[in-house]
């Protein structure tokens, strides 16, 4: 007789899937469990074997699914899964042991497990992660003592114990378990072929082939979960432009991801470089700066200046109520609030456009497809704004160690303006504004660094001590004084 075990926790919620939990609230990450469970239970039923579940937990919370049900017994998960083969295979030919959190698990890879059993002694089908979420047995072999569990060694470890044994083993193919964001991420759109390829403060960006699958995790707009749908909306306004990515699909929920997300065309090529690639830069954002707007669902910024002047409050605000607030720090930063708010506020727009508000050299993929990409905070604005903000030295300087003189930024306005007019005088108040805005957003950064903070990265850190010591706020202020 062929019987399958199929292993797993009884979730509960609290417990379980831990690597989600800075993404996934407690009752999100129960439903992923519970769903898991379900699809995987309906596809062993399926195969007609006979079979039985082994939970870790409390009964009644594996009892939505039916079947025998046994207690897993033994310390640590190997003794476990030994102790659960070893006794069904007193009662049954062949035994295969499946998880309960894999993904793409079908009928087919069942049978062929059992099949393949009457040629090899093991089958096992590993998982991407360096483990495997199914193996079976013909007779009862010891291949599960002194193995950590957990690691990326388990199915070379589990492997080099079959050959001690001198049994013979078969691996099916690679099958998906759903443990972090990426596996959630294959798990919707059923590929093993998912790579991160960029995390800023607020979101995260996944390549699947030609595609790329963007998840944020929290807006700096204030717009909770309607952040993706502005980024999608953003993106169709601008797909005209022939420079930006263009948009696939909006998800207001997916099955295995349990909120909002889009897709979009990946671009391939490398990240900006200063005054090599000004040409292109010019040439891009006078594109984008040129798109009509009408039909554009955006933020409009009616007082620019005013409109910033009232976020660097608020952001500034969480420095200033802060106790490990640098007293050097803030007195430069008083002396720069104090400096814009008596350069006027009032002033309202002209010339309105479509602008990034965020650009830095990373937001340009050069190539033989050049785009600017990241539209996490577009809005109607003014475009002395937007290049502003990509020549400011806390633009610059951010994630290179350029840092450009007036003359060098004139210059590039000269390049831009063959495609777009530019009012100087308002660019060189943009420039104060838009450092103070970098200068501000660093003192509330460091605020949230300093507390539980869903993404973190080591690189963003050492750039915002950097950009509130005394020593660069200095610079800042002699460098602006032209203003």
């Amino acid at each position: 007789m062929d019987r399958i075990i199929f292993f797993t926790k009884a979730p509960r919620l609290g417990f379980g899937k831990s690597r989600l939990k800075p993404y996934l609230s407690e009752q999100e990450r129960l439903e992923l469990m519970i769903n898991l469970i379900n699809d995987n239970y309906e596809k062993i039923k399926s195969s007609g074997k006979d079979y039985v579940v082994y939970y870790d937990g409390e009964k009644n919370d594996i009892d939505f699914i039916g079947g025998k049900k046994l207690l897993q017994f033994g310390d640590g998960l190997g003794r476990r899964m030994r102790n659960a083969i070893f006794q069904e295979l007193e009662t049954a030919d062949k035994v295969v042991l499946i998880g309960s959190d894999l993904n793409n698990l079908t009928t087919e890879d069942i049978n062929c497990a059992f099949d393949k059993l009457d040629e090899y002694d093991v089958v096992i089908s590993p998982t991407k992660d360096g483990g495997y979420g199914l193996i079976g047995m013909k007779n009862q072999i010891d291949i599960f003592m002194d193995i950590i569990y957990s690691t990326p060694r388990v199915l070379e470890d589990t492997i080099k114990k079959i050959k001690f044994f001198n049994k013979s083993y078969y691996l099916l193919p690679t099958i998906r378990d759903v443990d972090n964001l990426v596996d959630l991420v294959g798990a919707e759109f059923d590929s093993n072929n998912v790579s991160l390829i960029g995390a800023g403060e607020y979101n995260m960006n996944f390549k699947i082939d030609n595609m790329v699958v963007r998840i944020n995790i929290a807006s700096q707009l204030n717009l909770g979960d309607k952040q993706i749908a502005y980024e999608f909306g953003a993106l169709e306004a601008l797909e005209n432009s022939g420079v930006t990515p263009k948009p696939i699909k909006l998800y207001e929920k997916g099955k295995f991801i349990p909120f909002g997300f889009l897709t979009m065309e990946y671009i391939e090529g490398r990240p900006l470089e200063y005054y090599r690639d000004f040409q292109i830069a010019a040439e891009l954002l006078a594109k984008v700066h040129n798109t009509l707007i009408q039909d554009a669902d955006l933020i409009y910024a009616e007082r620019p200046f005013q409109t910033m002047y009232d976020e660097f409050v608020t952001m500034y605000s969480v420095y200033k109520l802060w106790d490990g607030k640098n007293a050097e720090t803030e007195k430069r930063i008083d002396k720069f609030m104090e400096i814009a708010k008596d350069s006027g506020l009032d002033n309202e727009i002209q010339n309105p456009c479509i602008i990034n508000t965020e650009l830095n050299n990373r937001n340009f993929i050069i190539g033989n497809n050049s785009k600017i990409i990241d539209w996490e905070k577009p809005i109607i604005g003014e475009c002395e704004q937007d290049l502003a903000h990509f020549l400011v030295p806390t633009t610059t300087n951010w994630k290179t160690d350029v840092i450009l003189s007036v003359d060098e930024m004139m210059s590039f306005l000269d390049m831009y303006e063959k495609y777009r007019h530019v009012d100087r005088e308002k660019f060189m108040k943009y420039l104060m504004f838009n450092s103070l805005r970098g200068v501000t957003w660093c003192s509330m950064a460091k605020v949230e660094y300093s507390n539980e903070r869903t993404l973190k990265n080591d690189e963003t850190l050492d750039k915002i001590n950097k950009f509130l010591s005394p020593e660069f706020l200095d610079m800042l202020s002699i460098f602006y004084e032209v203003n």
